[in-house]
């Protein structure tokens, strides 16, 4: 068991928080080098938690506090007088996962604070506690001349131990530890954001609040996973961008055919009623006769039916893999392949991402629900850094899935490429006669620096619409091609 510092941890509590070190080896790696320059860190560690997760942190009273913990008295101190720190702390307040993140920034700042001591600095409640067991060993009877020696002697280590923690402590301003908890707060803003905003990338859009399905133990792993991989963050940012992009062009989408109107009817509902029963409303000769007809359930209305669309096909994503595709152009297509992901959940539609290079090397496929975040991360994150490009291959991988799927039709196929390739006449024929027996859509994204004269033709039999991006930063004709299927 820990020895007490400044707070007194709820059980509840220090589960939760040696539950998240379990997990974390980022949190660890803090404790070990806290630990290395002062000897009780660990514990730090757990109150910090414990004052982030908890509503109301329990504190001892200053009579109970050691003398030699003077550095926490200092710097729990500075977190009470700290607004920052209030604000901070009541956003994280019952939240597990959270509080963790919280806690590894904040201690990393002060252990990156925290002066290397002159001397190893030791635990005084140690020597307190070899002097206790001396003296229920010899109970009442009189030491000898040399326990009490030994006595003595402990009796000075221990002040001595007492008086070099103390001094420590006082080595350290106030503004050095304020300075360390501002900084510690900032960062872990911005790895909460990023988390929330990788999360929700690499989930098909779903809002991280949502994501109660995931226990904390994967949470954690998972954050830990895209903080190893400066790609996945890049990928995670840029496809934040362009999902919000997609929601919105969403929302505004027009649904046509939701309500239809096939008759009359009667009933009592004001918002469907015909003129002339409103007429009777309006009309104070004839309200009784209306409110009887209310009662009744029997004034003229609107019959209406609702008229659902049509089901859809799959979202199929044929993404470039080959060498030439390495670096932003990669970051960019899977961004986009993300933000299509994101509509294939919105949609309740099966999305496969194919990563093809002269063959298809990598097929992912997701039902029209949310998806398993590591699984997309998996996906994503491959990369095959192929020789050639194939479209023969991608679009054949992409017609298998539209067969594979009990709704072939209305199906859209989106071509994500920097390649140039002519497929023979025969598949091309063969593309053709399907495209019109599958009702699908075919869009076409090239990454190009405007030398695909000799390949327009054939791009444009393949696709319905194609559109060349010559700039990544500015993809606004890609927002109006595919954001909108």
């Amino acid at each position: 068991m820990q020895e007490l510092l400044v707070y007194v941890i709820p059980k509840w509590t220090e589960l939760c928080i040696d539950d998240f070190k379990e997990k974390s080896s980022r949190l660890n790696d803090v404790i070990e080098e806290g630990d290395r320059k002062i000897y009780n860190f660990e514990t730090f560690v757990s109150e910090t938690y414990h004052r982030l997760y908890d509503r109301q942190p329990n504190r001892l009273e200053d009579s109970a506090i050691k003398p030699e913990n003077k550095i926490w008295i200092a710097i729990h101190q500075q977190m009470s007088e700290l607004t920052a720190f209030q604000q901070f702390s009541n956003r994280l307040n019952g939240d597990e996962f959270l509080s963790g993140i919280g806690t590894t920034a904040l201690c990393i700042a002060i252990a990156e604070m925290l002066p290397e001591p002159a001397e190893p600095l030791e635990d005084p409640e140690v020597i307190r506690k070899q002097l206790r067991g001396i003296f229920e060993a010899i109970q009442e009877q009189t030491p000898s001349a040399g326990l009490m020696q030994k006595i003595q002697q402990l009796k000075q280590q221990g002040l001595e131990t007492r008086l070099a923690c103390e001094a420590y402590a006082d080595s350290i301003s106030n503004t050095e530890i304020e300075t360390a908890l501002i900084a510690g707060i900032r960062e872990a803003e911005a790895e909460m954001q990023s988390i929330a905003e990788s999360l929700e990338a690499f989930s098909g859009g779903n809002n991280y609040s949502n994501e109660t399905q995931l226990k904390i133990a994967d949470k954690i792993q998972l954050a830990q996973r895209i903080q190893a991989s400066p790609k996945l963050q890049v990928i995670a940012e840029l496809a934040g961008k362009k999902i919000a992009i997609a929601a919105k062009m969403q929302r505004t989408k027009v649904k046509e055919g939701r309500i239809e109107m096939v008759g009359v009817t009667t009933g009592n509902d004001l918002t469907q009623l015909l003129p002339c029963e409103l007429l009777k409303l309006t009309t104070p000769e004839l309200f009784p006769i209306f409110a009887q007809g209310y009662i009744e359930r029997s004034l003229l209305q609107r019959e209406l039916i609702s008229r659902e669309p049509l089901a859809r096909g799959p979202i199929i994503i044929c993404l470039d893999s080959s060498g030439s595709m390495a670096g932003q152009e990669e970051i960019w297509s899977k961004a986009i392949a993300l933000a299509l992901l994101s509509i294939a959940v919105s949609q309740k539609r099966h999305c496969r991402i194919l990563h093809f290079t002269d063959i298809v090397e990598r097929i992912d496929d997701f039902a029209g629900e949310i998806p398993d975040t590591n699984r997309v991360i998996d996906c994503i994150e491959k990369f095959y850094n192929g020789g050639s490009t194939s479209f023969t291959s991608a679009l054949t991988g992409a017609l298998e899935s539209i067969n594979q799927h009990e709704q072939t039709k209305k199906a859209d196929v989106v071509l994500i490429t920097d390649g140039l390739d002519t497929p023979l006449s025969s598949f091309m024929e063969q593309w053709q006669a399907d495209r019109k027996k599958y009702e699908f859509s075919c869009y076409g994204i090239l990454i190009t620096c405007g030398n695909l004269s000799n390949y327009e033709s054939t791009i444009g039999k393949l696709c319905d619409r194609y559109v060349e991006i010559e700039d990544l930063t500015d993809d606004s004709e890609v927002s109006d091609c595919l954001y909108s299927i």
